[in-house]
């Protein structure tokens, strides 16, 4: 079978690491992947480490400048590279890709098949909702979307809170969607792992992501004087940068927490901060997955989250992680302080996890139900 996978591209992040993840395993199957890459020049630009990267899995690359409004013409090139390809199958991810895709089947395409993968939903909605489904209006992203989605042959989503959400709100129907969780093959920890230079507090708790509003950074933060009255030798260590850096450590400041409390920045060492804490917290309002939690069952790390999709679709409360109640800091800190000062239950937690992740978030049964998927398309 011969695909072509269609995504705007500005930077690796999630769907990025899922296509670099599963094209490699689908040629090694036997299938021919080839990659439209949309881009603008305002965001990313031409080329760059994720092309480069496909080229050395041997995958036959195209770009395109959609810039900043459709254009007609840009449908017209596309269009052209699928016919002169000839492929038996076209998929995209994310927004662009499935409106772009969608217009160049009603207009010039009919009879290509085209699947989606929904990696997740309008970033300004689900920060302020989350996967609410009767907060949804009649949003021009709400529109687009289900224009989009109701000419593609198929989708699947990477949680089934994700597809709840597109079937209730009426983006589309249970019979077009399935759901096919993400499977990633990580590295094992290494005995390198092990290092002082990530061990900032003796009791160390680490949240990880950009920081930005729908990831909930402050909630911790917020938790820290009591998990600190508690525990005098406990801290925080954010790891990652964004848009609300000032206002967190401001908040930080005005709760007189900055010796219990470290920003590090962006840094490409994220395992290891994982690796050398005792606890990961993911405070956030939703996850379109949260492939954070699949990073820290690989370091046996007990994970601390607030009861919302997909977080409590990923873990098992008690079991293979800790939910609290959405945004009750209360609760938080004294979830957090348990795990702190019963080292054997946390210890266990973080077994259970990374049994899961073996057992289930695995690049083959991935793989194994994209197939299937492929294969269901008629």
């Amino acid at each position: 079978m011969k695909i072509l996978f269609v995504q705007k591209e500005g930077g690796i992040f999630g769907a990025e690491n899922y296509q670099l993840k599963i094209i490699p395993e689908l040629i090694r199957r036997g299938y021919t992947i080839h990659f439209l890459r949309l881009y603008t020049n305002y965001q990313g630009g031409k080329g760059g480490r994720f092309i480069d990267l496909l080229n050395s899995f041997g995958v036959k690359t195209f770009e395109n400048n959609i810039g900043r409004f459709i254009n007609p013409v840009n449908l017209f090139r596309i269009n052209q590279i699928i016919k002169s390809e000839k492929y038996d199958l076209i998929h995209t991810h994310l927004i662009h890709a499935d409106i772009h895709l969608a217009l160049i089947k009603l207009l010039l395409n009919r009879k290509m098949k085209v699947v989606s993968t929904k990696h997740g939903y309008d970033n300004a909605f689900t920060a302020k909702h989350g996967f609410n489904p009767g907060k949804q209006t009649r949003t021009p992203y709400f529109v687009i979307s289900r224009f989009a989605e109701n000419l593609m042959t198929k989708s699947f989503t990477i949680t089934n809170s994700l597809r709840n959400f597109f079937i209730q709100t009426g983006l589309t129907t249970a019979a077009k969607m399935s759901t096919i969780h993400y499977g990633f093959d990580f590295a094992p920890p290494e005995l390198s792992w092990v290092d002082e230079r990530f061990r900032i507090f003796q009791k160390q708790l680490v949240i990880a992501g950009r920081l930005v509003r729908f990831k909930g950074h402050r909630f911790v933060i917020e938790a820290m004087p009591e998990i600190v009255r508690q525990n005098p030798d406990a801290g925080l260590v954010i790891v990652g940068s964004g848009e609300l850096e000032a206002e967190l450590k401001a908040l930080v400041s005005e709760l007189q927490m900055d010796k219990h409390v470290r920003f590090t920045g962006y840094s490409s060492d994220v395992v290891k901060w994982m690796y050398n804490s005792q606890v990961v917290c993911v405070p956030s309002i939703s996850e379109g997955f949260g492939v954070v939690l699949l990073e820290a069952f690989n370091c046996s790390k007990p994970v601390v989250a607030f009861d919302v999709p997909a977080c409590n679709e990923l873990m098992q409360h008690n079991k293979t992680g800790l939910l609290v109640e959405p945004f009750d800091t209360a609760m938080l800190s004294k979830t957090i302080c348990k795990l702190l000062n019963e080292p054997q239950e946390a210890d266990d937690i973080g077994r259970a996890a990374n049994r899961m992740l073996k057992e289930y978030f695995t690049l083959k049964r991935m793989t194994d139900q994209t197939e299937s998927f492929y294969k269901s398309v008629n």
